[in-house]
């Protein structure tokens, strides 16, 4: 059965299968279990003789089109077992057995939005994937500066479709207790500036000053679930960067007491009233409700991080009133990662004395914490003071916008308040790059550590925008098991820019068969609900004739139990669609990466050739030398292998030793060293395998040598070209 009868009776909430007229099961959802037949067998009658079981059997093979379903009371645990009518546009009708358990509506009713909307996932995952392999294969080449933007904000668009879709299923997940946090470190200042970073253009439109610190304080990383909690931060710094239309976002760490630690997250925006501020945690509610809202989204998202941050065992409240904008304050358990001895924070700043003019309190803090956490000491200032002159500052950084006429004139009082020995830096709210000041230095926001050290201290920055590659792996094959042609072709061609040969199939029968015939494969990636067969079937077949193959799961769905089943089918890993390039090369990478090879030299060292020229002082007889040799070569290869043939061990001394010399002469070292070994080993009474073995060495540093060695004839630059080959 293909992946839409899968589909069918994923959907149910209990156990469910399609049977075919004769009783056998096709297809079952992972719920169904014994003493319910297994795929591919006949419904039996269970033990104990369940008058439902009994006649099980016999209702799914008398059932006609016009019979309304049969429902049987089982005894085996109160529940019902279901018989419907199903019709089939692949052959004859088929059956739908389910098993309603005797539960209360809520259980129910929950469980049954869980398989929904796991499955709404899997049908948009579907066409998203494309768009995100799509747009990252964009993204890897080298595009005009407005074509580029368009594919970033295509990028941005969908991953936001994506987040929307997970935040779903997340929700549906914390609703039927299936949801498991993890316990691992949490670098902060990481993922504090990785939330604000992609929300750049959205704070430039708006000349928003946008930054991110945690206190330096703080430790590096505390331990809590990393994943989870970029999941919140994206959600409430995202809808304060929308909700702001000027003014600031301002996201801080500190610590609370001696058990917690606060995330702020401050706005300038509209704010938020009483009646509001208590139902912004519900799902799907905006603040703003009305038919002609200013900003569209589903409302998901805060009730989301609140039920969140509630399974880390934090608590998130919102401190608000209409036009004064909003604090959003995240409170979570504080337990520090112990930091190695002995290795002290890096300070690229230090003893930099430095000014900060911000248009706020709260953006001030930020930017101070930021820079002594980079070994700096900052002062707050004024702007008219900084213009006057601070005594012991030799740095002012102060906040502007690029775009401003007047800014070209404040930016000239700064420089000439510090003098030729100062530095001024501008944190502009919009893109500096089509501005008007361009002179002192112009950072624009978000603004991070990194980029503000490397600016401070006029190092390079990167440029934004610049094609997003990852490093190709170390080649090899991989079979692609995928039925959505448009998905087949994109993924095809991410595998292959990553420098590895791609070969495809269309269902699971297909795959099966390739692998099995015979061709060496080092990894398949084999999606899971095809028609024909299915992933996981295909995945039983090759385990089943002995195939060890490393297999990796693609699937759009996110039901539970999907990496379990994975696993049990003989799987080796699970990826979630949509796939990204840097997400492919790191499921791929264990599979494809080589032992890394000890350094092999230059089958001839050119410099020898070069140092014989001079002391004859005539080219000219050296490439009649080598010429010579090159001429000689076949013949001395064919005395060796005679020899060999004959076991003339005295005859196979002398033919390596003579080209030993002229190897050596020349710079061919590699092939000398290989007639040595030859030498020796002719003396020493080796065997007859073992000195067959060294005479195919011989043979493959020949290769190498003739090839060189034809480009010092073509010239220097030729045989330059060669040796690098």
């Amino acid at each position: 059965m293909g992946f839409a009868a899968r589909t069918l009776v994923e959907a149910l909430p209990g156990p469910a299968a399609i049977v075919d007229t004769d009783g056998r099961v096709l297809v079952a959802n992972g719920r169904w279990a014994p003493p319910l037949s297994p795929e591919g067998t006949v419904l039996a009658t269970a033990p104990g003789s369940c008058p439902a079981h009994e006649e099980l059997l016999s209702a799914v093979r008398t059932m006609t089109r016009v019979d309304p379903a049969t429902e049987l009371p089982c005894k085996c645990d109160g529940g019902t077992l279901r018989v419907a009518y199903l019709e089939s546009d692949c052959g004859s009708p088929r059956r739908l057995v389910s098993v309603e358990q005797s539960r209360s509506e809520g259980d129910g009713a929950a469980e049954a939005k869980s398989q929904f909307l796991a499955l709404l996932g899997h049908e948009i995952r579907t066409p998203v994937t494309t768009v995100v392999a799509t747009m990252d294969l964009l993204r890897a080449q080298h595009l005009q500066q407005d074509v580029r933007e368009v594919v970033d904000n295509v990028h941005r668009s969908v991953h936001a479709l994506k987040t929307l879709t997970d935040d779903l299923l997340d929700l549906a997940r914390l609703e039927t207790g299936s949801l498991e946090v993890e316990r691992g470190p949490v670098p902060l200042r990481p993922l504090l500036e990785g939330i604000i970073e992609p929300l750049q253009q959205e704070a430039r439109s708006k000349r928003i000053l946008l930054l991110a610190t945690p206190a330096p304080d703080l430790p590096a990383a505390v331990i809590g679930d990393v994943d989870r909690l970029r999941q919140v931060l994206t959600c409430v710094v995202g809808n304060a960067v929308k909700f702001t239309d000027s003014g600031e976002v301002v996201v801080t760490a500190a610590r609370d007491g001696s058990d917690a630690y606060l995330i702020t997250v401050a706005d300038t925006g509209p704010g938020i009233g009483e009646p509001d501020r208590k139902r912004i945690f519900a799902p799907f509610v905006q603040a703003d409700s009305s038919a002609n809202r200013r900003h569209e989204g589903a409302g998901l998202g805060l009730a989301l991080a609140a039920r969140l941050v509630a399974c880390m065992g934090g608590t998130i409240d919102v401190l608000s009133q209409p036009g004064e904008g909003s604090q959003f304050r995240i409170r979570l358990p504080y337990e520090p990662v112990q930091e190695q001895p002995g290795r002290p924070a890096p300070t690229p700043l230090a003893r930099r004395r430095v000014a900060v003019v911000a248009p706020s309190p709260r953006s001030e803090q930020a930017m101070l914490w930021m820079l002594i956490g980079a070994g700096a000491e900052p002062t707050p200032a004024r702007f008219a003071e900084v213009t006057a002159g601070v005594s012991g500052v030799d740095t002012v950084i102060w906040c502007d916008d690029a775009h401003d006429p007047e800014a070209v004139d404040r930016a000239e009082l700064v420089s000439r308040a510090l003098g030729p020995n100062g530095r001024a830096l501008m944190i502009s709210t919009t893109d500096p790059r089509t501005g008007l000041v361009r002179k002192p230095g112009v950072l624009t926001a978000p603004l991070v550590l990194a980029r503000l050290v490397a600016t401070l201290n006029q190092e390079r920055t990167g440029v934004r925008g610049a094609p997003v590659t990852v490093p190709k792996l170390d080649g090899g094959r991989v079979l692609l098991a995928e039925d959505n042609d448009v998905n087949r072709t994109v993924f095809k061609r991410m595998i292959q820019l990553l420098g590895v040969e791609c070969d495809t199939a269309a269902d699971g029968a297909e795959a099966a068969e390739k692998v099995l015939g015979g061709t060496a494969y080092d990894v398949v990636l084999m999606d899971l609900q095809m028609p024909r067969m299915d992933g996981l079937e295909a995945t039983r077949q090759i385990r089943g004739a002995g195939s060890l193959t490393p297999i990796l799961a693609l699937t759009a769905t996110a039901l539970q139990g999907d990496k379990e089943r994975c696993l049990a089918a003989g799987m080796d890993g699970h990826l979630s669609k949509p796939i990204t390039l840097p997400d492919l090369r790191a499921a791929l990478e264990p599979y494809l990466t080589k032992p890394e090879e000890e350094a092999q030299a230059d089958p001839v060292d050119l410099s020898k050739l070069h140092e014989l020229e001079q002391q004859l002082e005539d080219r000219a007889l050296v490439e009649i030398t080598v010429n010579t040799f090159l001429a000689q070569l076949d013949g001395r290869r064919t005395a060796l292998a005679d020899a060999l043939r004959n076991r003339d061990h005295d005859a196979l001394r002398a033919t390596a030793h003579t080209l030993k010399s002229s190897s050596a002469l020349l710079g061919a070292d590699p092939l000398a060293e290989a007639c040595a070994l030859i030498e020796r080993n002719a003396i020493a009474g080796t065997s007859e395998e073992e000195l067959a073995g060294l005479v195919e060495s011989v043979e493959n540093a020949v290769a190498g040598t003739v090839r060189v060695m034809a480009g010092y004839l073509a010239g220097d630059e030729g045989a330059q070209r060669a040796a690098q080959l």
